[in-house]
């Protein structure tokens, strides 16, 4: 049966996802070239902290379009699995909340001016970007899974007890991390509410995924424990990097996202080898 998987549409896929990384790269190749388009303070981008993290974030996107081609062409096949399922994962986990969420929140709450540092063109044409390469990624990703592995297995004998664990704490953190981001987007008003819902919303169907997976959940249930533990994970690894780095980006951190980042870090670090363990094929 011909399926997406098979078709030259594929090919087509990866490069259409390459295409969304051009706004971002663009821009922040300017930035790190001295020309600060879209930024009516150039001294926002003076910094060691700041250059480095233009100089990685551009380096990320170069693997979004690496891995959108691994994944939609035969010789990505041949490459090792971590290679391809970890970049995929925390790929997917950061773009999609800025799919689901960011880009009609900037709509509904941007206009032409300024806001946060940033000319008010810049955020929606990055976050367009972004939007753009987590629908085609995804689809990347589903038609290659499918294309290779089979969905389905069980608990290797002697891992049940660990598996169960792992589920069990990345739960409550998934929980926490939920809660703290919910109520950080009511008290932030206006589009961080809908930010807010969406991670919160993200973060109890991860935990929710990996639990039925456990219990014999089918692709469903794999997609959720995937997006969700991703979403967690990334999103709370990049806000901590923030943060800690002292960036002018993390100024808006307050205690209680600050939190819920960093719940949700540890909750998609435990709750992704439970789900892992969920899929291992069964030994024959």
């Amino acid at each position: 049966m011909t399926t997406l998987a098979s078709t030259p549409v594929r090919p087509v896929i990866g490069r259409l996802a390459a295409a969304g990384t051009l706004p971002y790269v663009a821009i922040k190749s300017a930035w790190l070239t001295g020309h600060p388009i879209g930024v009516p303070d150039p001294g926002m981008l003076e910094g060691t902290s700041m250059t480095v993290l233009n100089a990685v974030t551009v380096l990320l996107d170069a693997c979004v379009v690496a891995l959108a081609l691994a994944l939609t062409h035969p010789w990505g096949r041949r490459l090792p699995v971590v290679a391809l399922l970890l970049p995929a994962w925390v790929g997917t986990g950061l773009l999609l909340p800025v799919g689901i969420s960011f880009v009609p929140a900037l709509w509904l709450a941007f206009g032409g001016g300024p806001v946060g540092g940033l000319d008010g063109w810049v955020r929606p044409l990055v976050y367009g970007g972004f939007a753009w390469q987590a629908v085609f990624l995804v689809i990347a990703l589903w038609t290659h899974v499918r294309d290779r592995w089979e969905l389905r297995g069980a608990v290797p004998a002697g891992f049940g007890p660990l598996a169960r664990a792992l589920a069990g704490g990345g739960t409550v953190l998934a929980l926490v991390s939920a809660v703290l981001q919910l109520g950080s987007g009511i008290s932030g008003g206006g589009a961080q509410i809908l930010v807010g819902t969406v991670n919160a919303a993200l973060a109890v169907a991860g935990a929710v995924g990996v639990v039925t997976l456990l219990r014999g959940g089918g692709r469903a249930a794999a997609v959720a424990a995937w997006l969700g533990s991703g979403a967690m994970f990334s999103w709370g690894l990049y806000t901590t990097a923030l943060t800690m780095g002292g960036t002018v980006m993390a100024a808006g951190t307050t205690p209680a996202s600050g939190l819920a980042a960093l719940t949700g870090l540890l909750a998609g670090f435990a709750l992704a080898p439970a789900g892992l363990l969920a899929l291992t094929p069964p030994t024959p």
